[in-house]
């Protein structure tokens, strides 16, 4: 039984947007630019981030604690979009740094419950505002409906994604 997913090859019959050589000019790949700016916005947030010891890895998970503590490690790990093996080295590194504590479930000794420490919850009031200030630099030049309509589009982009790949059987299957 086949694996459900993308074709495995490409149809030569199948109508594209643009021409699929298009896409080998890195400027013309959402993916590339998305990149691009992914690693720009770290390199800039982290700049600020790492005055208070939080490198851009660590940064990513308080910042889901911060939205909601107390959650299980599971959970952050869907939230932050990593595998649970990179979740445990991550988590490692926060509890060492003293941002994080860990609980075992009372009831389902399986799970493990993430709860931030006062000094993490503390460290949202100072780096909140520089990534507000990064946002202010990656979208000078834009208005706020250009902002909106930008993070639609992101949003839609990244549900479409999703939803292919939600049919791969194991993400680990596919291929580099």
């Amino acid at each position: 039984m086949p694996i459900p997913g993308p074709d495995p090859a490409p149809n030569p019959t199948k109508r594209y947007r643009h021409p699929p050589e298009f896409y080998t000019n890195p400027e013309n790949s959402i993916g590339y630019l998305a990149r691009i700016v992914f690693r720009s916005f770290s390199r800039l947030l982290e700049q600020g981030t790492l005055t208070q010891d939080v490198s851009a890895g660590q940064w990513r998970f308080l910042r889901q604690l911060w939205r909601e503590d107390g959650i299980t490690q599971r959970e952050l790990s869907e939230r932050v979009g990593m595998r649970e093996p990179t979740t445990v080295v991550a988590l490692n590194g926060l509890e060492k740094a003293g941002f994080i504590t860990r609980r075992k479930s009372t009831e389902d000794r399986r799970k493990t419950f993430i709860h931030l420490t006062p000094h993490a919850r503390a460290l949202e009031l100072v780096l909140a505002p520089m990534n507000a200030e990064v946002h202010e630099i990656a979208t000078r030049g834009m208005t706020d409906e250009e902002v909106e309509v930008l993070q639609r589009q992101l949003r839609r982009v990244i549900a479409n994604l999703a939803d292919e790949t939600a049919k791969l059987k194991f993400l680990s299957d596919v291929k580099a």
